[in-house]
């Protein structure tokens, strides 16, 4: 008679984590994230950062052929043509896009999630966008030195011989951003603003930080672009040259130094 053979059975034991090792666990992944984050922030900034350089290479190539075909530079802004017009209005006829257009726009610039607006209170007309034009150079804009590319009329405006240096005289530059403080509660726009004007002095306490880390992208008005710190940019004993369209300095057309913007 054949005998049976025992069956054994193995249960499989499963083990649970600890409360311990689940926090071992949760310490790692939150290490590695606080490890990966900075990486992918800079990588991203750095990939706002070339996609503004490009966007002023662009307005520096449609600047070359207005001025080409004007021989002078164009406005700041103005209503010559019959409309009003901004510096940029004038070049879109060469690029096909226009500050109104988001697409224009540094994408680190994030007022009204990228929707610029074109405000018209009853006196004047305001302009918010995150390119901003060397229209009157050092000179407050109370002065009436001409010494940037050009406000509004036409005797004000920078003939092509008239910028002594063009690899060295700013033309477009990120625009310096600022909180709402002149229209606080009227949610014209939401966010940083910046004018159309680049202002080489008036550091009002409510100064946001420069778009791309220590400084600003730059177009020169030979087409070049660069970044500037803004400890260089904005300090008038290094940097009125560059904002002048004969190159020199101007000590005369300075703000008072308590106007300076501070150096970081």
């Amino acid at each position: 008679m054949k005998m049976k053979q025992p069956r054994y059975t193995h249960r499989l034991r499963t083990r649970a984590f600890t409360l311990v090792e689940l926090l071992v666990v949760i310490a790692i992944i939150t290490l590695l994230a606080a490890l990966l984050l900075p990486v992918l922030s800079r990588a991203r900034a750095k990939g706002q950062s070339a996609s503004c350089k490009n966007n002023l290479r662009q307005s520096g190539l449609s600047l070359a052929m207005y001025v080409a075909e004007h021989h002078r530079y164009p406005p700041m802004w103005g209503q010559d043509t019959g409309t009003f017009q901004t510096w940029s209005d004038r070049l879109a006829p060469y690029t096909s896009i226009s500050w109104t257009n988001p697409s224009w726009h540094c994408p680190a610039y994030i007022a009204n999630n990228g929707v610029i607006k074109l405000v018209k209170p009853p006196k004047e007309v305001i302009v918010f966008t995150s390119y901003s034009y060397n229209a009157y150079g050092i000179a407050d804009q109370g002065d009436s030195l001409n010494l940037g590319l050009g406000i509004r009329r036409s005797d004000s405006l920078a003939s092509e011989p008239e910028v002594q240096k063009p690899s060295e005289m700013y033309a477009v530059a990120d625009s310096r951003t600022f909180r709402d403080m002149f229209f606080p509660g009227e949610g014209i726009v939401k966010g940083p603003i910046a004018t159309i004007l680049m202002r080489a002095f008036d550091d009002p306490p409510e100064e946001m930080a420069p778009l791309h880390g220590r400084g600003y992208n730059i177009l020169f008005a030979d087409g070049h672009v660069d970044f500037v710190n803004r400890s260089y940019y904005l300090f008038p004993p290094r940097s009125a040259q560059h904002w002048n369209r004969d190159n020199q300095p101007h000590k005369e057309a300075w703000a008072p130094r308590k106007l300076w913007a501070v150096q970081q």
